[in-house]
């Protein structure tokens, strides 16, 4: 019995401590290498999501450090003469951005390159492929009292199987003036006389969205602000009911988008929609964000 229990006690004693301190040092041999490669794997710089990421396709999605190619083209053409742009006339250039988003170009432009571009159906009014080849283009627009009105002669982007007729070429054309008034841009887009169609107006702030002064080193479009507003303000108020009222007088069949209808009809249709549809309805674009959070608000 004593043999029994001694023996036990013999054997166990410096084979269990003996395997106790391998395993310690076994145990700290195995986390240093591996507290040292988190180490490292926490210094490693993280990729940034930005450098991969694509520019925004229109103005609305611009911000200060990232802007649609069509915009850096145009501005870059902009940016090459020898005199100062104002605030003003960067503002006319974000105006007219927009209008070749809408389908507008203006008539000289469209002359020259009316072969290259594609049509536009009714329904649809952004085609980025044709922004992009207007954009290499110079603006043409004429200055008048002391620089303070600005115009340009646009024509609406149609369909390819409507016929070019005189008359109807004439009813897709409009005047785009600008009133330069203080810190205001008075914006109005008008059809052609013969046509009798009602024209539409709009007054801009414009350091709301464009800066006075421009840091050192920084690109030209890191003076502007609030793009998505002055975009929602202009497709809303100017360009959208202009073809739409150009379009229809041209018999062409019109079936507008859910962005493209009236200011109005948002209300009415939203009214139909649970809390959980409207948050999932503002997550499309600012433009229905800004709508459902509206409704949201009045409930």
């Amino acid at each position: 019995m004593s043999e029994i229990k001694t023996e036990p006690k013999i054997s166990d004693g410096p084979s269990t401590s003996g395997t106790q301190q391998q395993q310690v040092s076994a145990t700290v041999s195995e986390k240093q290498p591996a507290n040292a490669a988190g180490r490292m794997r926490r210094l490693l710089p993280q990729p940034n999501p930005k450098e991969n990421t694509e520019p925004p396709l229109d103005v609305e999605h611009a911000t200060p450090e990232d802007v649609p190619l069509h915009m850096r083209q145009l501005l870059a053409q902009c940016e090459s003469e020898d005199r100062k742009i104002t605030p003003a006339e960067l503002l006319l250039l974000l105006i007219y951005l927009v209008a070749m988003e809408c389908g507008f170009v203006e008539v000289e432009t469209y002359s020259q390159k009316r072969h290259k571009l594609q049509p536009v159906p009714a329904f649809s009014s952004f085609h980025a492929g044709n922004v992009r080849l207007l954009s290499l283009e110079p603006p043409h627009y004429s200055v008048g009292f002391n620089d303070t009105v600005f115009s340009f002669k646009l024509r609406t982007l149609q369909d390819k199987h409507t016929t070019e007729e005189a008359a109807l070429v004439v009813a897709m054309e409009s005047r785009l003036r600008a009133v330069h008034l203080g810190d205001e841009l008075m914006v109005s887009l008008s059809p052609p006389v013969s046509s009798k169609l009602p024209g539409y107006s709009i007054t801009i702030s414009i350091a709301r969205y464009v800066l006075n002064i421009q840091a050192k080193g920084k690109p030209i479009f890191n003076r502007f602000r609030k793009l998505d507003n002055l975009s929602y303000q202009l497709r809303q108020n100017l360009f959208h009911p202009m073809r739409t009222q150009q379009l229809g007088q041209i018999n062409q069949q019109l079936q507008p988008s859910l962005t493209g209808l009236p200011e109005e009809l948002y209300q009415q249709i939203f009214r139909y929609l649970n809390r959980s549809q409207l948050k999932t309805v503002g997550k499309v674009n600012s433009l229905l964000s800004y709508h459902s959070k509206r409704t949201l608000k009045r409930r």
